[in-house]
């Protein structure tokens, strides 16, 4: 989420004449995040989100982004369910650009400090993490759409050729882990599809620290199941150090296992996933520390946490 395209109240109450949501009331700019434009707006019926889909995503995936959610929402996972146009459709134009309208779900999402690490992330919290990712998965086997991965471990090589300006030492390091990670991928292993970019940020919580709800799904794609717990892990089992936390990781699991078992072939490749994930936050981040506009609102994330989690993850893998 972030601001990429500017709305005056008159451009948003024009718009709404699309729905059927009653009078606007109010409206706030959503500036967490990278990728769209998100604007939460008030009516006289309630509550909603509206994104606008910016240039980083492909519009020719936002059906399987759509469907999918509303696949979820059908099979019980609470998340933002699609409201549909007086068009029959559930993205509309808007401003030379794409948008949707979902519904607003309650709870709160964690806080990070201003650097950007979290200090109130419990073991609790990462056991509704593991439970939740696995009704996702199961939820998912009969889901009928697919989206490839551009952001896969064995694709990553392409978005490190797009970045510049970095130090040779640490261009050698991340070249040397992406041979490690292409030698050494698995991908006959149970796929499906998956979040992909379940951060602390994507996940709101209520007052008892129950899951209330999963948002963002626009970096879903299938993949290996795995490999969508491996992104959990590093999102959500360190402390506010940046050092790994063992109990957090053990209730995550616990958490999953207790409504999904993983294979004894995934475990045994959960090391291998977890540098990819990794790897894949590292490189987003440093493509973005470049790429992104600074007149957008956006607060850039430090790859410096990931290259951490990449150092510590290849060292056990």
């Amino acid at each position: 989420m972030a601001i990429y395209t500017k709305l005056i109240r008159q451009e948003i109450e024009d718009h709404l004449t699309n729905y059927k949501l009653g009078t606007l009331t109010n409206f706030k700019e959503i500036i967490e995040g990278i990728d769209n434009t998100n604007l939460l707006i008030e009516t006289t019926q309630g509550r909603f989100i509206l994104t606008i889909f910016e240039s980083r995503i492909d519009k020719n995936s936002l059906p399987f982004f759509i469907n999918f959610k509303i696949h979820l929402a059908q099979k019980g996972i609470c998340c933002p369910i699609p409201i549909v146009a007086n068009s029959g459709a559930s993205i509309v134009d808007l401003k030379g650009k794409k948008s949707t309208i979902v519904t607003f779900l309650n709870g709160s999402s964690l806080k990070a400090r201003e650097d950007g690490y979290y200090d109130n992330i419990t073991p609790n919290h990462c056991y509704e993490i593991g439970k939740v990712l696995a009704h996702l998965h199961l939820a998912t086997a009969d889901f009928n759409m697919s989206r490839e991965n551009e952001l896969s471990p064995l694709f990553l090589r392409n978005l490190f050729n797009k970045i510049q300006y970095l130090h040779r030492n640490l261009r050698a390091e991340i070249l040397e882990n992406l041979d490690f990670l292409e030698k050494n991928w698995q991908s006959n292993l149970p796929s499906g599809a998956s979040h992909l970019d379940l951060f602390p940020d994507n996940v709101f919580f209520n007052q008892e620290v129950k899951m209330s709800g999963v948002i963002d799904f626009y970096f879903a794609a299938n993949d290996l199941l795995i490999y969508d717990f491996a992104i959990a892990v590093n999102a959500w089992c360190f402390d506010e150090r940046n050092n790994f936390d063992q109990q957090k990781f053990d209730e995550m699991l616990r958490g999953y296992e207790e409504i999904k078992k993983f294979s004894a072939e995934e475990k045994n490749f959960l090391k291998i996933a977890l540098v990819g994930a990794a790897m894949r936050f590292l490189l987003t981040r440093l493509h973005d520390m470049f790429a992104v506009p600074t007149e957008t609102l956006v607060k850039i994330k430090n790859p410096k946490e990931y290259l951490a989690k990449l150092r510590f993850f290849k060292s056990k893998s």
